[in-house]
């Protein structure tokens, strides 16, 4: 998982205070919170390897590149009884801050033919392997794939962007353009356009790390509008080789920002976010005064 794409963006219909980093299996990393609406519950790691529904499931692990099998419990077994509308969003916040977004439906989905979102629950006895040095248990999101490839109906493909590990929170509610009315692009844009396509590439894989017009609640790498916008100041061709391969443009060791693949990320894709993102150098919020 890359740190923008996989350890990079939340509460859902509350204000989430993103957990800071820890490790992987410290005792209060050992619990996952779930919160929908005014309901909550916390699970544990025990009670979770002890649940009835846990099973071993077999997948082609985006993460470490070869096929794994985890005990785990489907996602839709997980949410059930909560209030969660299959139009509704739900987000995935880490112990280091990474936040991700993705269609509820998509975590609810239950058909043999689509992609099914599974909760892999780690035995501290069995600790998974090492991810580019990481732990990234106890929790984290599988996903099964049918066969032919096929996602059937689902709103997005499922890329390494939604593998997430490390899940502390999951919080579902409304969608993140519900929530933060500064990422969205002006009104009267067609919903086909490329600019509402951008919008869509943006929130799937950008807004895991980066704000928008100060809004969000990811931090893990800078505001991408104020006070420039990266289009501004890299310009088209050297943004988009950023976004291939962030070393390439400027080396740095201890960048976070990893590459983003065409998998993850199509040529058509990084054109129309790139679109979104000159769309909303025109619309910025004003910038925080020095030192803020």
């Amino acid at each position: 998982m890359t740190p923008w794409l996989t350890r990079a963006a939340a509460a859902i219909g509350c204000s989430l205070a993103l957990i800071g980093a820890a490790p992987a299996h410290a005792d209060d990393a050992a619990k996952l919170t779930i919160t929908a609406g005014t309901q909550q519950k916390t699970l544990t790691r025990d009670a979770l390897l002890k649940d009835r529904r846990l099973t071993s499931v077999t997948v082609d692990d985006d993460n470490y590149k070869r096929r794994m099998t985890f005990k785990a419990i489907p996602m839709a077994a997980l949410l059930a009884g909560l209030p969660a509308s299959p139009d509704g969003s739900a987000t995935t916040a880490a112990t280091d801050g990474y936040v991700s977004h993705l269609p509820l439906g998509l975590l609810l989905a239950e058909r043999a033919d689509g992609p099914r979102a599974w909760l892999a629950v780690e035995n501290p006895s069995k600790p998974w392997p090492k991810l580019k040095g990481q732990d990234i248990g106890p929790f984290r999101l599988i996903w099964t794939v049918p066969k032919s490839g096929k996602q059937a109906d689902a709103p997005v493909r499922i890329t390494e962007s939604l593998w997430t590990w490390a899940i502390a929170r999951i919080d579902l509610g409304g969608t993140a353009a519900e929530r933060f009315a500064a990422i969205r692009p002006a009104e009267g844009e067609p919903a086909d356009g490329p600019v509402m396509r951008g919008f869509a590439a943006f929130q799937r894989v950008c807004f895991s790390c980066h704000s928008m017009n100060r809004a969000g609640d990811a931090n893990l790498g800078p505001d991408l509008n104020v006070p420039y916008n990266p289009v501004e100041y890299l310009g088209d061709d050297k943004l988009s080789k950023l976004i291939r391969n962030p070393q390439a443009l400027r080396w740095w060791p201890g960048s976070k920002m990893s590459s983003i693949d065409e998998k993850t990320l199509s040529d058509a894709e990084l054109k129309d976010l790139l679109a979104y993102l000159h769309h909303m150098a025109g619309r910025k919020v004003a910038a925080p005064p020095p030192g803020q």
